[in-house]
């Protein structure tokens, strides 16, 4: 707004002195004017039409910058479901893939149990049932 200011300044003075120095009759005098502030005003439109446009490139660039931003998340936005989500079924196949593991070594784990359950279990025989020395007594 600096430049437009001290233009509209600068042709309110210049026109000023133009009128004080003019050895111009009146109807010549206002003729210039006329002229001039024609010209003042053509120059002004020339300026609020180049602002208009700047305004308009500036506008389009800042809408297109925007949309490529949005398109940018929404890939981005996209691409992290997916990794999540694949992500998510490699750890539920890791945690099957463990607990079926754990429930094989448990299993194994019972098995020596039984085996030795079931020996605790059996019946006891008159040999089990004596101690270790009365057998020593039976051997003399």
């Amino acid at each position: 707004m600096g430049k437009f200011s001290s233009f509209i300044k600068g042709l309110v003075i210049g026109g000023g002195i133009a009128l004080l120095m003019s050895p111009k009759t009146g109807k010549d005098l206002r003729k210039d004017l006329a002229e001039k502030a024609d010209e003042a005003m053509d120059k002004v439109m020339d300026y609020t039409e180049t602002a208009k446009e700047k305004g308009s490139v500036v506008a389009d660039a800042a809408k297109e910058a925007s949309e490529t931003v949005k398109t940018t998340l929404f890939e981005t936005v996209d691409t992290v479901k997916e990794v999540a989500k694949d992500t998510a079924e490699q750890v539920k196949e890791k945690v099957k893939e463990t607990t079926d593991a754990v429930k094989e070594k448990v299993a194994a784990a019972d098995a020596p149990k039984k085996v030795i359950d079931a020996e605790v279990e059996a019946p006891v025989t008159e040999a089990e049932d004596l101690d270790p020395i009365e057998e020593s007594l039976k051997t003399l």
